[in-house]
């Protein structure tokens, strides 16, 4: 996918982050929150009161793991076949959608601002991220998981670097 952003013209490829469909994203971050919760409880239920739950923990532990690892493993294949990506390039910036094919892509020439939305909670955290246009008035807008991710800094560097933000 590294070569289908190069081929967009803006330029060397200066870092790769992860993008997550809102909705889709979301969910699982919440789902995976809740699963923690639950196996947390499970766990004091156990510590508690260890014949009340028997062998529940065991599997509940392994069926976490299982959620985590696949998620870790998710991350890394998507991250290989370029699926959901945000490419930060030396003259713009290019998305991809869950196929591997750019998205949207924008110019650090035609950039006049960047908004930034941030949702924290206990069980899902994301920033929306939205690069305003010149030339257009659909802004190229995406969403990075986390609650400290790495994408909105590099992108806020890159923006700087390249004149395009103050």
């Amino acid at each position: 996918m590294r070569h289908r952003a190069a081929e967009l013209g803006l330029g060397e490829i200066r870092g790769d982050h992860a993008v997550i469909n809102p909705a889709i994203g979301t969910m699982a971050q919440v789902l995976r929150g809740f699963l923690l919760i639950l196996w947390i409880s499970l766990l004091v239920a156990t510590v508690v009161d260890p014949s009340a739950v028997n062998d529940n923990a065991a599997v509940a532990t392994v069926v976490v793991a299982a959620v985590y690892a696949l998620k870790f493993g998710w991350r890394r294949l998507t991250a290989w076949l370029g699926v959901n990506r945000c490419y930060l390039c030396a003259d713009g910036v290019a998305v991809t959608g869950r196929f591997g094919r750019v998205r949207d892509s924008v110019a650090w020439s035609e950039v006049t601002g960047v908004q930034q939305m941030t949702a924290v909670g206990h069980v899902v955290a994301f920033h929306r991220i939205e690069i305003s246009r010149s030339r257009s008035a659909v802004p190229l807008w995406f969403v990075a998981p986390g609650a400290k991710s790495a994408l909105v800094s590099a992108l806020l560097d890159e923006g700087r670097r390249s004149g395009a933000l103050q």
